[in-house]
């Protein structure tokens, strides 16, 4: 009996090389140390964040259109920010699973896998080379800001994976014309917008970069009816605006102030603040987006690419163009945001992808010695190899699970959780938690529904005001005499242990 390796079964084949790719990678990383941990370390409060929306959609009925925090600084609880569908999909497993903070960075993880397939996927359709392809796809893992939110709870990572796949079919839909193809394409994108509405420089890109080939280039089509190209663009960038015109209606009506709605762009900032964040840019976060000898490669191939602008793909070339200047423009939008959020950078993933694989197709364009191309796979496979292993020690301290002023309260709540449980307080009661600089930080780990004080807040005065209002526990993560002297004041102690006090209102 002999064994035929057909197409399909090679497609299969392939597939399943990849996943084993990407299972040795996962425990390469060492993502199974952290598989069952809730939020902790870098952006603590934009984890919790997250998690609550997913745990209030479980809590409190699935009506998808009322997203809801545990933080009752808004009206109920009630905040909007990017669209909901992964905490929404995480929400539901918990009927499923039960609720387990592991489920979201799943749900997470598979969309940046299925998009670091979309890559390995488009690379191979337009080099035609399988080893490129895969060098190209595994640049992915060369960073720590991808590597470190794949598997976690912020939505930018979703948002990533999802811009991948709309690439990738965009480019299918100039192959094979399928209609098919351009929907999928667009829904991706939708999807990728949606989820973080800075997303949709794609989308525009690929809007304006169809009107130009429509306008000039009517013989030698990119895209085989660019006039359903742009319709879709259109489609696309209004079903985004529609949702973000009921985000500022839904947040408007339920007074939330949870999240930065608005650009922080650079003319905001003096020459000095401007000064800071680019050193951040440039130097402390650098080597965390990738690896320095990656963006050497990255610099290298734009350089051949300007020099030999003919022998490269021009239609892919002018692409690239419009979508740098659109990642020129969400730069300049967004440019205080990038001091202190590493991960607004991986919004640029989409145009250093495509330049990589430019780049390399106009390097197969102009030179075809298969002995220089054998080095030059193998000098990248080196650099990529060394440049995981870089990011893995770099990922190892972002996985060092220590105290700081935004997960402290949260984390030693999360440590005493036992104790609390035996305390048997009712699932609807609602808690006082301080001093907690995260508004769903403390409130999160304890499955309830609350406010948040800071030191500077925990007066007896503020307490008072926040009984009035329905708060049923205090509980105080802290050593101080004098925030203790807080709770001794207005409630009835029923827990002490070393790192915390809860204290129970009386029911006037």
């Amino acid at each position: 009996m002999t064994f035929t390796i057909t197409p399909y079964n090679k497609h299969w084949i392939i597939k399943l090389g990849f996943l084993l790719i990407l299972i040795v990678l996962f425990f390469y990383l060492g993502f199974e140390k952290i598989f069952f941990t809730g939020p902790f370390g870098i952006h603590f409060m934009r984890q919790t964040d997250s998690l609550s929306f997913a745990s209030n959609y479980f809590n409190n009925g699935f009506n998808f259109f009322q997203p809801q925090l545990y933080n009752l600084n808004n009206i109920e609880g009630r905040a909007a920010c990017e669209f909901p569908i992964t905490y929404y999909i995480t929400a539901l497993t918990y009927t499923i699973f039960g609720k387990h903070f592991f489920l979201q960075r799943i749900v997470h993880l598979i969309i940046a896998y299925f998009g670091a397939f979309a890559v390995f996927k488009l690379a191979k359709n337009i080099l035609n080379d399988y080893w490129y392809a895969l060098i190209i796809s595994l640049f992915l893992f060369t960073s720590t800001v991808f590597n470190y939110y794949s598997f976690n709870y912020l939505p930018d990572i979703p948002a990533l994976g999802f811009s991948f796949l709309g690439w990738l079919f965009i480019f299918n839909y100039r192959t094979n014309k399928k209609i098919n193809a351009l929907l999928l394409s667009f829904l991706f994108f939708a999807l990728s917008s949606l989820i973080k509405i800075t997303y949709l420089i794609n989308p525009i890109a690929i809007l304006v970069f169809a009107i130009i080939q429509f306008i000039f280039n009517k013989k030698e089509k990119f895209f085989s009816n660019n006039k359903k190209v742009i319709l879709y663009s259109l489609i696309t960038i209004i079903v985004v605006l529609i949702w973000n015109a009921y985000m500022f209606y839904y947040i408007t009506i339920y007074s939330s102030n949870s999240f930065n709605t608005k650009a922080l762009p650079i003319w905001i900032l003096n020459k000095e603040n401007i000064r800071i964040v680019w050193d951040h840019l440039s130097d402390y976060w650098y080597n965390k987006y990738f690896t320095r000898s990656i963006f050497y490669v990255f610099y290298t191939l734009i350089a051949f690419q300007v020099l030999f602008y003919k022998k490269s793909d021009k239609k892919i070339s002018l692409l690239i163009l419009v979508l740098f200047i659109g990642g020129l423009s969400y730069l300049i939008l967004f440019f205080a945001q990038f001091k202190d959020h590493d991960y607004y950078f991986l919004a640029f993933f989409p145009l250093f992808f495509l330049l990589l694989i430019n780049g390399i197709n106009t390097f197969q364009n102009v030179i075809s010695n298969k002995y220089v191309h054998l080095i030059t796979k193998i000098l990248l496979t080196g650099i990529v190899l060394l440049s995981i292993n870089s990011s893995r020690s770099k990922l190892n301290n972002r996985f060092n699970k220590k105290l700081d002023l935004y997960s402290h309260a949260g984390l030693v709540i999360e440590k005493n959780l036992s104790a609390i449980d035996k305390l048997n307080i009712e699932s609807d009661a609602k808690f006082i938690v301080g001093p907690d600089y995260c508004p769903n930080g403390g409130l999160f780990f304890l499955d309830r529904q609350g406010w948040n004080l800071k030191p500077n807040q925990i007066t007896i005065e503020n307490i008072n005001t926040l009984k009035n209002k329905g708060a049923d526990y205090l509980i105080l993560a802290s050593e101080d005499p004098r925030v203790l002297t807080v709770g001794d004041s207005t409630g009835i102690k029923i827990l002490s242990t070393k790192e915390l006090n809860i204290y129970r209102f009386k029911k006037n």
